[in-house]
């Protein structure tokens, strides 16, 4: 199996940097320019949040089913896909049994049981489930999606700098931070600090689930890390998960349960930017996006990007947005 560190090298990363410094809405450039894109001062925010390998197959009332963790393995929650495997697009995925409190879930071929404690209302296949580390640990495997080519080890679905097993799926934003590319910045004169964001899904196959992601998540802002925003001129999350931690930390405590989502209407009180994967519209996390550039001039940067052979989702490129009208800080 490759290893992460080999198939982040496999290619160039490129970067769209859109209301940057260029008089051009939009500008053409790649990772490594980033310390030079940056300011000395700046702050760049990481989310150090491993990921789980939370994707966990078996069968409910005999039929193949597989269960996708939404977030932290003790809370137990996750959405049921029927039959089929990563390689099917999970719009084209069947519906799952329906399942019931009581009913149990069968993993593996060793048919370990789990039994289902809650199904929630509004969405029928996202449900909760009594669930040990150890289970996940010994039966899960990493979530991925069809645009991959073969199986992914978990390792490599982690950031470099990547330690607390929090996320379901990478904090992928934070991939192409290479340890190399972190000296440069630091030398540039840009700070780094880190905070723990349970990354969620990213997708469900299903519209209606897709408009509620993402779900209330977990996150854990250090104080070193809160002290260095207040004092930061400016602030790079990177990614929206980054962002969801400190706008949550701006308007309450430094830790819990976050259910902020991120619009185009959002009004930002920490953060002055966001490096992230390239997403398109339609994605929740493009939606997100709209927090910091106007959404129509984020629709035609998406085409110019989609003309350029820009790559997407988590192995692909990255976006650098900066928030428009951002306050001196």
């Amino acid at each position: 199996m490759m290893a992460a560190t080999h198939l982040r090298a496999a290619f160039l990363n490129r970067l769209l940097v859109v209301n940057g410094p260029s008089r051009q809405p939009w500008s053409d450039h790649t990772i490594d320019a980033l310390p030079e894109l940056l300011h000395p001062g700046d702050l760049l925010v990481v989310n150090d949040a491993a990921t789980l390998p939370a994707s966990l197959s078996g069968t409910l009332r005999g039929l193949s089913v597989e269960l996708r963790l939404t977030g932290p393995i003790e809370e137990g929650w996750g959405i049921l896909f029927g039959a089929g495997s990563w390689r099917l697009p999970t719009e084209h995925r069947v519906a799952p049994p329906h399942a019931s409190a009581g009913d149990v879930l069968s993993l593996g071929d060793g048919g370990e049981p789990l039994r289902i404690l809650e199904v929630d209302p509004r969405h029928p296949r996202r449900i909760r489930v009594a669930l040990r580390p150890a289970t996940v640990w010994a039966h899960g495997r990493p979530i991925q999606y069809s645009y991959h080519s073969r199986d992914l080890a978990l390792s490599e679905v982690q950031t470099p700098y990547a330690t607390r097993p929090w996320a379901v799926e990478m904090p992928s934003a934070g991939r192409p931070l290479t340890a190399e590319l972190m000296r440069r910045l630091r030398a540039a004169g840009v700070l780094v600090c880190a905070l723990t964001h349970a990354a969620g899904l990213s997708s469900t196959g299903s519209v209606a689930l897709d408009a509620a992601l993402p779900f209330p998540e977990r996150y854990e802002v250090p104080r070193a890390t809160w002290r260095a925003v207040q004092q930061a001129p400016r602030v790079i999350a990177v990614g929206t998960s980054v962002v969801r931690a400190l706008e949550s930390a701006a308007r309450g405590p430094l830790h819990g349960i976050t259910e902020l989502t991120l619009t185009p209407q959002s009004q930002l009180r920490v953060v002055d930017g966001l490096l992230s994967g390239m997403h398109e519209p339609g994605e929740p996390h493009f939606r997100m996006m709209g927090a910091f550039a106007d959404p129509e001039r984020l629709r035609r940067a998406s085409a110019h990007a989609a003309r350029c052979g820009y790559r997407n989702h988590e192995f692909g490129d990255s976006t650098l947005l900066f928030a428009e009208g951002s306050p001196p800080r």
